[in-house]
């Protein structure tokens, strides 16, 4: 039986399991000690396929062990792929990139939308535990969504935001068919669109914050679906439910390129108003009854003890916020763990997205700290109404850390 599903959290458990030394399965007992009912799991196309009709047997073992305990414990999971399959004739074999759009049968382009169909086919016949598919990652800002050899060639050339919504709804609309053809009882939620900056590669008019750019780019989602000029004038053809990061951002326009995670005010009725204005264009095209997730929201410290404190007052904030908003299926927040392995990577940028503040958006420590839960692992956990003792749910998770699976 599914516990409350508002209240989740999301954590590429797999990929933390080499890292961390601890079984991917068993860091879903931090989930369920915060009293959280969902879980968004990254699943990527290419760790989990050889290629788009073949599994990779021993990623499909680990993948299936963490469900299942996932559906032991009641989390219903989202299961979430950023990275899909290229055709030969293409500079790299898969990644975050798309060859230039080309409709002709038989082009470079027409070859991955066919390879992305056929890919989240085979996924989701794999994986019945799934309850629900998130087929792509922030695609309207140029790191999730790239022409085929741009990191490779010369990165002053990204797609136009124009270019990359017209991918997306092509992509959206083949994995659909992929999915509903493996199992017509998952649902299908769209690409979940992120924060618009001209830097990450939006043309959200400078005036807005920069979280309009969910809202913004949802109309043009829709505006293409509803044109005609696509697959279909049915957005029922492209998802079930709509998912955006509605991170609480910098309204501050002097950070050009800067971190917008930092400098932050606490959340209130903008924050509110992000995520209602994207519902109201969901409502304008007439899906204001598809339920939504805002498939990541968190805030990072940097791991700063008077910033660790002011942003769990923000965590009950927001927390208190997506509850009042009836759309809103599950707020996922974005990570369970810290990820402190990043500082010792060549290259780190702390001053950067991606780099320091990537680190700290845990709401526990790792194991080799015992899984300290972090102030605001409390106010969620009160939020969601779990009961256990964290601190001894993480010393119990980090006591693991020698029963490596191999």
């Amino acid at each position: 039986m599914l516990s409350n599903v508002f209240y989740g959290i999301g954590e590429p458990l797999i990929q933390r399991e080499g890292d961390t030394h601890v079984p991917a399965e068993a860091y879903l007992d931090l989930v369920k000690a915060l009293g959280c009912g969902a879980y968004r799991s990254w699943m990527h196309l290419t760790e989990i396929l050889e290629d788009p009709s073949t599994p990779n047997q021993e990623a499909v073992s680990a993948h299936t062990r963490l469900l299942d305990r996932a559906a032991a414990l009641g989390l219903e999971v989202t299961g979430m792929s950023h990275e899909w399959f290229l055709p030969k004739g293409c500079r790299q074999a898969k990644g975050h990139a798309m060859p230039q759009r080309d409709l002709t049968e038989g082009s470079l382009y027409m070859q991955a939308l066919h390879m992305l169909e056929e890919s989240w086919y085979t996924m989701v016949s794999l994986f019945p535990q799934v309850a629900q598919w998130e087929v792509g990652n922030e695609w309207n800002i140029n790191a999730f969504l790239q022409p085929e050899g741009f990191l490779e060639g010369d990165m002053s050339k990204p797609f136009t935001p124009d270019e990359k919504l017209d991918i997306a709804v092509d992509m959206m609309y083949f994995a659909a068919k992929g999915i509903r053809r493996a199992n017509p009882k998952a649902r299908v939620v769209s690409f979940s669109p992120a924060l618009g900056t001209p830097w990450l590669g939006s043309d959200l008019p400078d005036y807005l914050p920069p979280m309009y750019g969910i809202a913004w780019t949802l109309d043009k989602v829709y505006s293409r679906i509803k044109s005609g000029n696509f697959w279909s004038d049915n957005a029922d053809d492209y998802f079930d439910m709509v998912a955006w990061h509605s991170y609480q951002m910098s309204t501050d326009s002097s950070l050009q390129g800067g971190d917008l995670f930092l400098q932050i005010r606490e959340p209130d009725n903008l924050w509110k108003d992000y995520n209602d204005a994207a519902y109201r264009i969901m409502c304008k095209y007439g899906d204001g009854h598809k339920q939504v997730l805002l498939t990541e929201v968190g805030f990072t410290d940097c791991g700063d003890s008077q910033r660790e404190e002011i942003q769990a007052d923000y965590t009950k904030k927001i927390l208190e916020i997506a509850a009042s908003l009836p759309y809103v299926r599950t707020i996922y927040n974005f990570r369970l763990l810290e990820e402190t392995g990043m500082l010792k990577k060549q290259g780190i940028d702390k001053n950067q997205i991606g780099g320091l503040p990537e680190v700290y958006f845990g709401f526990f420590e790792e194991p080799d700290r015992e899984c300290r839960p972090r102030k605001k692992a409390f106010v969620l956990q009160k939020a969601a109404g779990g009961q256990e003792d964290l601190t001894e749910a993480g010393k119990r998770v980090s006591s693991q850390m020698k029963g490596v699976i191999k």
